[in-house]
């Protein structure tokens, strides 16, 4: 399948399931569009902690059986609003309640979803088109290897569960600690979408993956700033419908939101606050149209299972919203207000219990993630305002957010003096403030407020930075429609200078705002296209962590069908452990990280030492150790060295890296440069392991010294002079 058409693929996979379920259930078509997203992610999020807790596969069969009976399900409810509807005006006929004015508002009918739609349009191609054909010139293509951090466990995620069916957050450690299966929650709702992509388009889970974390968070991106552009103006008027074409074209030229975060490598949480949006326009929306109660539940469900540290965002939005607005200006009443507000959030809350529950307690696990350095307070508001979060001087060296802040005031005095939504510069100023608390912290009780929400998003600026800037742009989009209103000198209420006025200047802003489009499509590229595309590769290029001499490796033990049998072992931070989402071959470790195993385990056994395999005992040289024993148990057949490690301060692990070679019960069967397969001896005949030495050589491998039986093993270690490459100093410093 071409990667068009797997672009297509990926757009259905992730909006289609959504958009059903909202549209069924009561939400008009252009938002239940818009609410696609995190809805399709709930689903999935639910569908697969439901089938892991039955221990049933997750799968396209038993996620469609899920989505029936929540489609099912969705219909009851919609017929409940209908019959309710009915009962408080029998007199009117359905076709009247079908073309009434109020149900007509916000419809396919109603054209104030035109210009944001093809906003969105304009906005989602150029984030895609480019990512991907920066992405075919990288080394491998669509299944380029990418050097950060979490992408490696990601990969693997999505391996684990197209070849277990495994995808519920709740079953995580079955992955990450092979051994003793510990507990292990980590939101899989992205990783269970990018599997069923990669079945639907015939991927690999690398290609899959590297498509997926470009499409979702574009795509929910630009639905997001058209939501944002929604709750700000408040209305579907024309400051509404040309803010919201804008909106998705200006967020290309925001460093700190796409193009940080894909390259720090945290795509489900990139992808959640690309989505918070969305979210907070739903909970927005259920205050006057109870009907969406339901969905805006999936979609919060979906936000959480998606990465739960988002939802913070959404929360403060939607509590100050109720707070500066929804009481002192109530839909219906502030009780039913508050009802309708808080129960969605209620329902989602409850769906994720044991989720929540165990993520609740992770949250001071990454609370002691470092700051961006010592900063003055001056030095971290002045940051805070200008968007000079990490890694933006380095890559966007002239990123200036001078003319997108002026924009945004102009908006904002719209947005507070016209439609006095107070509320909307509350948020605004709520997350500038936490975001200067992760970068200097406050002392006191009010600090300890601020890092109960910081802490969550592992204190980092890179991170907290996004929905200021979410908000920025959006006011921005809103600042450039209210001068184009002003200079097209159409009035900023409909009422003024009569109606046929109104449709004049009301078009000829449209014209305006067409030509306005266009040349910010050519501002955002031309400003920001260079540092955009160097970010994007700067991780896909240097070989730091999976080079040639490691794919080579790859390719060889892929081949060998006793690595499909047993598991590979090796150093988690040197990178070997790509081979599971490469290739299948399955590995003791499946992320940079060290999986839960104690001293005692197998798993620490066979890391710490590896040089006692076939060793013997101090009273029987022939007997098996305990090295011996951990390897027979845990049924490791190989060992793949990678050298260097992740991070620059890690030392090399030379129990392994020289210690095999001495090893009476290990061969070395393959290698290229640094990178060695050594065979555990106790796996195999001497037959097997001399062909496999053959084969090796016959496909490209370098010297592996002279043939090694046990005795000559004795007599000479033959140990090869093996480079062993340094760790290099860490471009990417995500922890």
């Amino acid at each position: 399948m071409s990667t068009d058409v797997a672009i297509w693929v990926a757009i259905a996979v992730f909006m289609l399931p959504g958009f059903l379920i909202a549209f069924v259930s009561g939400v008009k078509l252009p938002a239940a569009v818009a609410s696609a997203m995190p809805v399709t992610f709930g689903l999935l999020g639910l569908s697969a902690w439901i089938w892991g807790a039955l221990n049933i596969p997750f799968t396209w069969a038993t996620f469609l059986l899920f989505w029936l009976v929540v489609l099912a399900l969705v219909s009851l409810w919609r017929l409940a609003f209908a019959w309710r509807a009915r009962r408080k005006d029998p007199d009117k006929t359905w076709r009247e309640r079908l073309w009434s004015k109020e149900n007509r508002q916000g419809s396919i009918l109603d054209p104030s979803w035109i210009l944001p739609a093809a906003g969105v349009a304009v906005g989602a191609w150029l984030l895609i088109s480019k990512q991907v054909r920066w992405l075919k010139a990288t080394p491998g293509g669509v299944g380029n290897i990418v050097q950060g951090w979490d992408s490696q466990w990601h990969a693997n995620l999505v391996r684990f569960i197209m070849d277990e069916g495994i995808a519920s957050a709740t079953r995580m450690g079955e992955l990450q600690n092979l051994e003793t299966h510990a507990v292990m929650l980590y939101p899989s709702a992205f990783h269970a979408g990018t599997a069923l992509f990669a079945e639907a388009a015939s991927l690999d889970p690398i290609p899959a993956v590297n498509l997926a974390s470009i499409i979702a968070p574009s795509l929910a991106l630009t639905l997001s700033m058209v939501s944002l552009v929604w709750v700000m103006v408040g209305n579907r008027g024309l400051v509404f419908q040309i803010g919201g074409a804008l909106a998705p074209i200006l967020v290309f030229a925001t460093p700190v939101i796409i193009w940080i975060g894909n390259y720090v490598g945290a795509w489900p949480y990139l992808l959640a606050m690309a989505m918070t949006g969305i979210v907070i326009a739903q909970f927005v929306g259920v205050a006057r149209n109870h009907v969406t109660a339901l969905a805006t539940a999936l979609g919060f469900v979906g936000l959480i299972q998606v990465h739960p540290s988002s939802v913070t965002v959404v929360a403060l939005a939607v509590a100050i919203f109720w707070l500066f607005y929804l009481l002192w200006v109530p839909a219906a009443s502030r009780v039913k207000d508050f009802f309708w507000l808080v129960g969605p959030a209620v329902v989602g809350a409850l769906l994720y219990v044991p989720q929540i529950l165990a993520g609740s307690n992770q949250a001071e696990d990454v609370a002691s993630w470092s700051r961006d350095g010592e900063l003055t307070s001056a030095e971290a508001w002045t940051k805070a305002f200008w968007m000079q979060t990490r890694h933006v001087e380095e890559f966007f060296p002239n990123f200036d957010p001078t003319i997108l802040l002026w924009l945004a005031l102009i908006g904002a005095l719209f947005i507070v003096l016209k439609q006095r939504l107070v509320w909307v510069a509350v948020v605004y100023g709520v997350f500038l403030v936490v975001l200067v608390h992760s970068l200097r912290p406050f002392d006191g009780w009010f600090g300890d407020v601020l890092e109960m929400i910081t802490s969550v998003h592992y204190n980092g600026a890179h991170r907290l930075v996004m929905p200021v800037a979410m908000v920025i742009v959006a006011a921005a989009a809103i600042g450039i429609a209210v001068l184009i209103r002003v200079v097209t000198l159409a009035p900023l209420s409909a009422r003024a200078n009569g109606p046929v006025w109104a449709r004049v200047t009301g078009a000829l802003a449209v014209v305006v705002a067409i030509v306005v489009g266009w040349g910010a499509t050519w501002w955002v590229t031309d400003t920001s296209e260079a540092g955009a595309r160097a970010i994007f590769k700067s991780s896909r290029l240097s070989g730091r962590m999976v080079n040639e001499n490691d794919l080579a490796a790859f390719d060889w033990l892929g081949a060998q069908p006793a690595a499909y049998e047993g598991l590979t072992m090796g150093e988690p931070a040197d990178g070997h452990s790509w081979i599971y989402a490469y290739n299948g071959v399955p590995t003791v470790s499946r992320h940079y990280q060290w999986p839960k195993a104690d001293e005692n385990s197998n798993t620490k056994k066979l890391y710490a030492q590896p040089y006692l395999l076939g060793e013997g005992t101090r009273d029987n040289p022939n007997a098996d150790n305990e090295i011996d024993r951990a390897a027979e148990a845990m049924d490791v057949r190989f060992y793949l060295l990678s050298p260097g490690n992740f991070w620059s301060q890690q030392t090399n692990r030379w129990e392994m890296l020289r210690g095999l070679w001495t090893a009476e019960g290990a061969t070395p069967v393959f290698r290229k440069g640094s990178t060695v397969i050594f065979a555990v001896d106790a796996a195999f005949t001497e037959a097997e392991l001399t062909q496999m030495r053959r084969d090796a050589l016959e496909q490209g491998s370098d010297s592996l010294g002279p043939d090694r039986t046990p005795q000559e093993a004795a007599e000479s270690p033959a140990v090869p002079a093996i480079p062993v490459e340094a760790s290099p100093v860490s471009f990417y410093t995500e922890p």
